[in-house]
């Protein structure tokens, strides 16, 4: 179920936000947002919300805002109990009395317990959930934060035990790395996700808002058969893969999901998630080239390369494949010929290991230019092309420039990997940077009067290959195009 979280500061204002969650199966609002909360605002919320309604008022050792003493914040929610709401939700760190005293005058409300923590995710939740579980709620909930990828295998492993159990439980992790617990959490069993109205109203880090969970990723679709696939890297929040991933997905009725997955150890993540029901994944920086190590096989091509950026689960293994490769070079060849051309990679990491493969095939002659040179110079060997420092830019007369680095990428948009001083004039700048859509170093080029070509050129023709891998199927690239395009310009707005 998806519930809609209200954290408005007044009785009124969380009636008029509770009208626009109309995509939610729930409301929760938030009484310790409330300012000055009078004895008929409760009744008031509770009969004019039509949707079924979760009541929580929590204490700020809980992360709440609730001032005054226990005795009046749990009268609260006795008080919502008399008056008919749906759900209270009761911390478990309250008094255990106090708690067994809701449950047995809870008379049709249902009772979550629930347990936060905004630090960890400690060893010891298994014996937090037992102990909730003596109690008997309607609903266990634990939430905890994740500050590595592996945090959240302890909630998954959480939620496949209650389910053993047959005891309904909401569990996901908090936090730029549990961001994606959120909606696969559901998938593996837990109850509820709780999303936000809109950007900025959230209330605990890493939320979701309503909007993204049902446009973005279906949220109503999924279900216990959905196959997971996602987006591999360290960071991950300025992808867009998933809304082209999952628009197509929509299209031909195909039961997946495409994630983020904010990935610090990649050994341990790929271990764990062969135990799920995968299709497949997309790998960016920093692993491209050491997901290889826990890989079955790899394909000819990514072999030759040196990298994987897509892997695809087939009868229980993992196959490597490069699609940066067929992706960076239909962007080129869209724009400019290759063969015999002077090009210009900046950077020797798994995209510039793509490239260099892709130009060396068209007949391109490549310098590679990076601030480590020892990094460049084995990639130089390893490809039989020349290599410098970045400053030698300003030595080579070159066709083509293109920037393999993450310099610009969001956040850091005033970033460039050159000065722009040392833009060719009318040479072809690519950088494969697709967020944001004009980088720096594309802006200066354009002042230049240079050709430029995007990222998401190669996101788009990178993407498409991927899920023609991933399916099968001729993926929608005019749907993809549209759907990316749409975003960035509702995001602009």
């Amino acid at each position: 179920m998806l519930a809609e979280v209200i954290t408005a500061e007044t009785a009124q204002d969380a009636i008029e936000d509770a009208k626009k969650a109309k995509n939610a199966d729930l409301i929760e609002v938030r009484l310790d947002y409330i300012k000055g909360l009078k004895e008929g605002d409760l009744k008031k919320i509770i009969n004019d919300c039509k949707k079924p309604l979760i009541i929580t008022n929590r204490k700020k050792t809980e992360g709440g805002f609730f001032i005054g003493d226990e005795n009046k914040r749990i009268e609260i929610l006795k008080s919502a109990i008399k008056l008919g709401a749906d759900y209270i939700d009761v911390e478990y760190s309250s008094e255990k009395n106090t708690i067994k005293n809701l449950i047995e005058k809870k008379n049709k409300t249902k009772i979550i317990i629930s347990y936060h923590n905004f630090k960890e995710t400690p060893d010891n939740i298994i014996n937090i959930y037992n102990n909730i579980k003596k109690l008997n709620p309607d609903l266990i909930k634990i939430v905890t934060t994740a500050n590595s990828v592996t945090d959240n295998f302890k909630i998954f492993d959480l939620i496949k035990r209650a389910n053993k159990e047959k005891r309904k439980i909401i569990a996901f992790c908090m936090g730029e790395y549990g961001k994606f617990s959120r909606i696969l959490g559901l998938i593996l069993g837990s109850q509820i996700i709780y999303a936000s109205l809109e950007k900025g109203k959230e209330s605990a880090s890493g939320q979701l808002t309503l909007n993204e969970l049902n446009n973005y990723y279906r949220i109503r679709k999924l279900n216990n058969s959905t196959k997971i696939v996602g987006l591999i890297g360290n960071p991950v929040e300025h992808s867009w893969s998933h809304i082209i991933h999952n628009s197509a997905f929509e299209k031909f009725g195909i039961n997946a999901v495409y994630l983020k997955f904010q990935v610090d150890k990649l050994k341990e993540f790929i271990g764990y998630f062969r135990g799920l029901d995968l299709m497949g994944f997309s790998v960016t920086i920093p692993h491209k080239i050491e997901v290889i190590k826990y890989l079955d096989s790899i394909d000819k091509k990514a072999k030759k390369i040196g990298a994987v950026n897509t892997i695809v689960a087939k009868n229980g293994k993992l196959i490597g494949y490069n699609t940066d490769c067929g992706g960076a070079m239909q962007a080129l060849k869209s724009k400019t010929k290759i063969r015999n051309m002077n090009v210009v990679l900046l950077g020797a990491g798994g995209s510039t290991r793509a490239l260099a493969y892709g130009l060396k095939e068209e007949g391109a002659k490549i310098t590679i230019l990076n601030r480590t040179i020892n990094k460049a110079a084995l990639l130089a060997d390893y490809f039989n092309c020349d290599y410098g420092p970045l400053n030698d830019l300003k030595n080579i007369d070159y066709d083509v420039l293109i920037n393999t680095t993450s310099a610009g990428m969001h956040p850091e948009i005033n970033n460039s990997p050159v000065n722009a001083g040392l833009i060719k004039k009318n040479s072809v700048v690519f950088d494969i940077v697709f967020n944001p859509f004009k980088t720096r170093l594309l802006l200066d080029a354009e002042k230049k009067g240079c050709i430029i070509i995007p990222g998401i050129e190669m996101l788009l023709n990178g993407n498409a290959l991927q899920f023609e891998l991933w399916t099968n199927i001729n993926a929608p690239k005019q749907l993809m195009r549209k759907q990316v395009l749409n975003y960035l310009k509702n995001a602009s707005h």
